[in-house]
């Protein structure tokens, strides 16, 4: 596996400082999830990004490329090491501010334009390359989606996280 396609760029060093800076956000943050719920924001985050980055930006639809171009390198990585923080922050603000249905659309579409903020600061510095008629607009659409949905499952799975410790999940409800 190559290091890069074009050499190490500008896209390169900003792609590694982002994910010190998204990193040390996360390690700074208070830890109000349990250690199951980490995992499962983490894997959310990093599953999610998955299939759609190698749905749309790889053949046959390939619509846009990452880093410098087609190929795999190693600097792809740290790209996908963005986003399990970036899925905690999300969490962590949707719970720190007790987001409730009525708020819940003002969350996600904020959410969603920080999102498409973040991804233009990406495209301007050559993280992500745009083909075929592709425009960061139709981006929306995707974050709505994934929001909507990790919002959904973290509801679902939130009664029974265990905040003690331990192994999997158990209820957090009463056992009476």
């Amino acid at each position: 596996m190559m290091w890069t396609e074009k050499g190490f760029g500008l896209n390169d060093y900003f792609v590694l400082a982002a994910v010190i800076v998204s990193w040390g956000i996360y390690f700074l943050l208070p830890k109000i999830f349990s250690k199951q719920m980490i995992v499962f924001i983490f894997l959310y985050s990093l599953t999610i990004s998955s299939i759609f980055d190698n749905s749309f930006g790889a053949t046959p639809i390939d619509l846009y490329d990452i880093m410098d171009g087609p190929a795999y390198t190693f600097m792809d990585i740290p790209v996908y090491l963005l986003y399990p923080p970036a899925g905690y922050i999300f969490l962590f603000l949707y719970q720190k501010l007790q987001i409730r249905d009525h708020h819940l659309v003002f969350f996600i579409m904020a959410s969603t334009a920080v999102s498409l903020g973040t991804e233009w600061i990406y495209h301007k510095l050559g993280v992500f390359h745009y083909k075929d008629g592709y425009n960061m607009i139709y981006s929306i659409c995707i974050y709505l989606f994934v929001q909507s949905l990790f919002v959904l499952f973290f509801r679902i799975l939130k009664p029974y996280q265990y905040v003690h410790g331990g192994v999997g999940f158990a209820t957090t409800k009463s056992r009476h």
